[in-house]
């Protein structure tokens, strides 16, 4: 009798951490950041590009889901990206703004992101997108650092 406790204590923690793993990784999948561009905006980032964040800002959470939202992704792969969308080399007006590169500085010095943080718009191209609700996106591809920057800004 004394040895089946043991044995049953063994089965309870390996149970025990096979439950909090797989917990873990339904949460990830959930707060995966290419997840959440596809509900919000209809797209990922191609797996192919195999992209790493590498810098990553927002202005906190908020009751209403306002707010500012600010990545920068490394891609090791270009082609894909490059497919991604119909970028644009010459700047658009948004929603609220003269320009892309207005919109996005208004949103990044929002949330204090450092000018070393941030793209170099000149070397970029661009993609745009808005909702019905006014909410916005401007997704930045810099083909020579292969580096994406999104800038989200939700109303």
């Amino acid at each position: 009798m004394k040895k089946k406790i043991p044995v049953i204590t063994i089965l309870g923690l390996i149970v025990s951490v096979g439950l909090v793993m797989g917990l873990f990784h339904i949460w990830h999948s959930f707060t995966d950041y290419s997840r959440i561009l596809h509900v919000n905006w209809g797209f990922t980032w191609p797996t192919a590009a195999h992209c790493s964040e590498i810098y990553q800002k927002d202005s906190g959470a908020s009751f209403q889901g306002d707010g500012i939202r600010y990545h920068v992704f490394s891609c090791k792969e270009s082609t894909s990206i490059d497919q991604l969308f119909e970028w644009q080399s010459e700047q658009n007006e948004t929603n609220y703004h003269d320009s892309f590169v207005d919109a996005v500085d208004d949103w990044l010095d929002e949330i204090e992101v450092p000018l070393a943080q941030r793209p170099d718009y000149n070397a970029c191209l661009f993609w745009y997108e808005s909702q019905a609700d006014g909410s916005e996106i401007i997704v930045f591809w810099d083909q020579n650092k292969h580096n994406l920057y999104t800038v989200e800004s939700f109303l």
